[in-house]
């Protein structure tokens, strides 16, 4: 099996370097270097901001968030391509294409992505049906179907939908719904939170 992870020299660095640093070390360093750029001759102080931006390129905020998004890469490198229950974050960004689909059919998820505010897989994930959302979107009805759902009357209700399977496709089974469903529950948290975007494979913000 060929294992590789896509990214730029940044990528790389982060890699090597480590993907986060302490934040008393970082405090430190930049205290050392106002400290210093003081007793400097103004080339001096020149050299020393030169090198204090270098710095900042591969330590902001900018590298940490690419730095993440490699070592979160590197971590799902031995997720099977098969239906399954996604707990963190990372492995959602990197989740296998047979898990990219139902992630994707997830009503509040969905609608994100159709308003362009997350990212949705975009190099892998093909939207068959732009515009559709819930139950007007065969993926989820798919999931739906025979599922025991809660009622706003606090009843309950289970519903059945007909629709005429596309060619090879197959409903999931009861128990891959049932991870399905999890994943929602964690997707649907880190939604809420409004932070890192859990369909993006850079770990881009909401």
């Amino acid at each position: 099996m060929v294992m590789f992870v896509q990214g730029d020299s940044a990528t790389f660095n982060s890699l090597v370097y480590g993907a986060q640093k302490h934040p008393g070390t970082m405090a430190f360093l930049e205290n050392q270097v106002q400290q210093f750029t003081g007793a400097l001759t103004e080339f001096g102080q020149q050299f020393v901001q030169s090198a204090a931006g270098l710095f900042n390129t591969f330590n902001g905020s900018e590298a940490m968030r690419i730095a993440r998004a490699a070592h979160r890469k590197l971590d799902s490198l031995f997720m099977s391509d098969t239906i399954q229950s996604i707990w963190d974050i990372g492995r959602m960004q990197h989740a296998p294409l047979a898990m990219q689909r139902w992630i994707m059919a997830e009503p509040t998820t969905r609608r994100l992505y159709h308003q362009q505010r997350i990212d949705g897989f975009s190099e892998t994930y093909v939207d068959m049906e732009p515009g559709r959302v819930g139950e007007d979107h065969y993926d989820y009805r798919l999931l739906m179907n025979g599922v025991l759902q809660d009622t706003e009357d606090g009843g309950w209700m289970v519903r059945h939908y007909l629709d005429d399977l596309h060619a090879g496709d197959v409903e999931p089974a009861f128990d891959q719904k049932v991870d399905i469903f999890d994943t929602f529950a964690n997707l649907r948290a880190y939604i809420e939170a409004g932070k890192e975007d859990p369909t993006s494979k850079w770990n881009e913000k909401m």
